[in-house]
């Protein structure tokens, strides 16, 4: 890049746009919509033949409904204990309750962001000048990795921070190839917004921080451009990250929360993780999650050193910082699922965006670089999809594996932690409750644990919830019900359901003071006969003992207590 290009006082261009790619907004827009509509199809096959969903998916999608559903709407349903944009980015989809009840929105959430994801691949790959079948072969291959499946098709979190930070490193590339100022910021607004998706993409934003200063400090930039570029850079996800912080230590008196909330509740399941285990595990991961990075990472840093290809370089410490994320979450204590296959997915995709990088530096060989790189991805398909059935630590892979390689309902199917695959007990309950239950604030429930139910009924204001006022004014009710609900909602895990606790007789549906209504093997809906008080009191004159200091009703909805998100 000559500094004709670059122009003659900066080293980047400035109040012009040098030359680029062409725009060619309708090939984007048919790149979007034919994986969006791909993965939303896939999504309804797997969630209504195969009953195949996350229940953190439908934790996230209820509080959506209650952010704009609820009686009165309740942005505080957002919650601290997960980043603010996983759930405020699926309010558009809860505009309309009767596909959120259905669950038929499911993939639609993920499938939006995954489409935007491989739009922004398909663009860096028309800037590394791959022709178009290659592009689409590519793409086809991506688009196929059983990982991108599972995640762009079950609405998973995933896809919401990854999108924006892959367009962020297309952002970045773009300002390599072209100099244009605008990209660094574009890349800085696409961080600040990835950063409050997904906390883990403030390490991508640091290393690119870096990677920027480093770049213009090589090119001879002086230090009012190296100062002012990384400055505009970095502001929008610095004043996301304060602003964060400042409403937890105003609201949780620590600003520092929505750090730490996840790696106290991490704390006992990660014990012996040590780092030469760490690094083990750290290595199975990759081999059979993202086997490209194995090439893709030597590739990058011989291209770096050798070749004098600063770009590359960068991209290889990205990818570096991809592998070692998930092990460095675990030995932080900053991770409450150690290692999991799903932690592959954003190496997979750097290490795809490396090697577009590699194809793009390889200029007598660009088509055979793009080639190996579909080739590549092609072959880790089955690779990475027979990992889903027994690899040791995962979610939901090995039910999406077997219902792919089967087709068959996997209802009540245990996944390799244990938990149960399917929903029927939260549609049956819902089903009852909207069939039998009128009115607002009938139902007492803890939603930490019946999200599910909640939202299968598509009308958080028939229930009294956590969210609603308080834990304070919800553990009055809870110990007076007969004065503001007819029915208590209650599961069978009394361990986690804190009105389970106070009724732990009922949730079996033995306790003779309160009818059951309807129950099955999760959940027990109880009828509050008029007068009923806690513990033999009268409604009209509740008791509210000082709770000690292991007393199961204490705690808050900010997810250190009773924590939302798990399988029932």
């Amino acid at each position: 890049r000559s500094g004709a290009t670059r122009g003659t006082s900066a080293v980047q261009a400035v109040g012009r746009r040098p030359s680029d790619v062409e725009r060619r907004p309708w090939e984007s827009a048919s790149i979007f919509a034919f994986f969006t509509l791909a993965y939303a199809a896939i999504g309804y096959w797997l969630v209504f033949r195969a009953h195949v969903v996350g229940f953190e998916t439908l934790e996230r999608l209820e509080r959506a409904l209650m952010v704009v559903h609820d009686d009165p709407a309740k942005l505080s349903a957002v919650g601290f204990d997960q980043p603010p944009l996983s759930v405020l980015l699926l309010t558009p989809f809860t505009l309309a309750t009767a596909p959120v009840r259905s669950l038929a929105v499911v993939g639609l959430t993920s499938a939006v962001f995954a489409g935007l994801t491989l739009m922004f691949l398909h663009t860096m790959m028309r800037r590394a000048q791959l022709v178009l079948p290659l592009r689409l072969v590519v793409l086809a291959a991506v688009g196929l990795n059983p990982l991108v499946v599972l995640h762009a098709s079950l609405g998973a979190a995933t896809f919401l921070w990854l999108a924006f930070v892959v367009a962020a490193l297309g952002a970045l590339l773009a300002w390599y190839v072209t100099a244009d100022i605008r990209f660094v910021m574009l890349a800085g607004v696409s961080y600040s917004v990835a950063a409050l998706a997904g906390y883990g993409s403030l390490l991508w934003f640091l290393a690119s921080l870096v990677m920027v200063a480093a770049i213009l400090a090589r090119l001879g930039a002086d230090g009012r451009e190296v100062e002012g570029t990384t400055v505009g850079f970095a502001a929008p996800t610095v004043y996301v990250v304060v602003l964060w912080s400042a409403l937890n230590l105003l609201l949780l008196t620590d600003p520092f929360h929505w750090i730490t909330s996840r790696a106290d509740a991490a704390a006992g399941s990660l014990d012996g993780l040590g780092p030469s285990t760490v690094a083990l595990a750290t290595g199975d991961l990759v081999l059979h999650g993202a086997p490209l990075a194995i090439v893709v990472l030597p590739a990058l840093v011989f291209a770096g050193i050798a070749r004098r290809n600063t770009f590359a370089l960068w991209l290889g410490l990205m990818l570096a910082v991809s592998i070692a994320a998930p092990g460095l979450a675990v030995l932080l204590r900053l991770s409450d699922a150690p290692l999991q296959l799903s932690d592959a997915l954003p190496v997979l995709l750097v290490a795809v965006i490396g090697a577009i990088w590699l194809a793009r530096s390889s200029t007598t060989r660009r088509t055979a670089t793009g080639a190996a790189l579909a080739a590549g991805l092609l072959l880790s398909i089955p690779w990475t999809f027979a990992a889903m059935d027994d690899f040791p630590r995962q979610g939901l892979e090995r039910a999406f594996h077997d219902a792919v390689a089967s087709g068959e309902d996997q209802e009540g199917a245990r996944t390799l932690d244990g938990a149960v695959v399917g929903y029927a007990h939260e549609r049956d309950m819902a089903d009852f409750i909207r069939a039998n239950v009128d009115g607002s604030d009938a139902v007492l429930t803890d939603d930490a644990v019946t999200y599910a139910v909640i939202l299968l009924t598509g009308s958080p204001a028939t229930f009294v919830d956590r969210v609603d006022d308080s834990d304070e004014s919800w553990e009055r009710v809870a110990r007076s019900p007969a004065a503001r609900v007819d029915y208590l909602l209650l599961s069978r895990d009394t361990d986690r359901d804190l009105l389970s606790a106070l009724y732990p007789a009922a949730a079996v549906g033995q306790d003779p003071a309160l009818t059951v209504a309807h129950a099955n093997d999760r959940y027990t809906l109880v009828e509050v006969p008029v007068g009923y008080g806690f513990g033999g009191a009268a409604a009209s004159e509740p008791t509210r003992p000082e709770p000690d200091a292991g007393s199961p009703v204490e705690g808050g909805y900010d997810g250190i207590e009773g924590e939302r998100g798990t399988t029932p």
